[in-house]
C-alpha cells in the first residue's frame, strides 16, 4: 500500500497533480485566513484582561491618558505590548511576541503563579524589567507605531521635553521606553534585595 502510494506521489497523474495542488492552495488559505483573523482577535482588550492577573494593571491603565484623552485616541494592551507593521518581517515578529507572551501569561494562570494581587505585586518589578527590556531591544517599535517624531510639534511642547526629543531625535542613543515608563501603568518599586 505505501508502495503504491509513494510510486504515484513520486509522478502523478496530471489530474492528480492539478487536484494536489488546488486541494494544498485551498487549505493553505484556509489555514491563513483562520490564522490572521486569530491573530487579531487575541489582541483584542478583552481577551487580554481576563486574567485576574491583570485587574490591577488594567485598572492603571483605565487612569492613563493611553485610555482616556482629549483626542479620544486608545492605544490597548496589543499596541504597546505586540510588535506591529505592515511588513512580512513584521508579522514574523508579531507571531513570535504573540507566541511568547500568549504562552507565558497562560502558563502562569494555569499553575497558579500569582494566585492573588500580592503574589503579582510581589513579581511585578521583574514582569516590568522584563518589558522594558524587550521594547529597548526594539527601540520601542510599538510606541513608534503611533508616536512619530516627524509628527511632533516640539515647539508646542514644554521647553523640557521640546530639548529631550530633539536631542533624542539627533543622536539615537536613548528609545521612549528610557524616558516614559509608567505611561500607562505605575513603576513599580524595586524589590530591597535587588539594589
Amino acid at each position: 500500500m505505501f508502495a503504491n502510494l509513494f510510486n504515484w506521489l513520486r509522478s502523478p497523474s496530471q489530474k492528480a497533480a492539478g487536484l494536489i495542488l488546488i486541494g494544498g492552495f485551498l487549505a493553505g488559505s484556509i489555514f491563513f485566513i483562520v490564522f490572521h483573523f486569530t491573530m487579531n482577535a487575541t489582541n483584542s482588550m478583552s481577551i487580554c484582561i481576563t486574567c485576574h492577573e491583570m485587574e490591577g494593571v488594567y485598572q492603571e491603565y483605565k487612569e492613563s491618558k493611553h485610555y482616556t484623552n482629549r483626542t479620544g485616541v486608545r492605544a490597548t494592551c496589543a499596541d504597546c505590548h505586540v510588535p506591529h507593521g505592515k511588513t512580512f518581517g513584521d508579522w514574523i515578529d508579531k507571531f513570535l511576541a504573540k507566541l511568547e507572551i500568549g504562552s507565558k501569561d497562560i502558563y502562569h494562570h494555569v499553575i497558579g503563579t500569582y494566585p492573588d494581587k500580592a503574589a503579582f505585586e510581589k513579581k511585578r518589578w521583574d514582569l516590568a524589567q522584563n518589558v522594558i527590556s524587550t521594547l529597548k531591544k526594539r527601540d520601542s517599535k510599538e510606541c513608534r507605531a503611533c508616536h512619530n517624531y516627524d509628527a511632533m510639534k516640539l515647539e508646542d511642547q514644554d521647553k523640557s521635553a521640546s530639548k529631550k526629543h530633539k536631542k533624542t531625535m539627533e543622536s539615537s542613543d536613548k528609545t521612549c521606553i528610557d524616558c516614559h515608563t509608567g505611561v500607562a501603568h505605575k513603576v513599580p518599586e524595586e524589590p530591597e534585595a535587588k539594589k
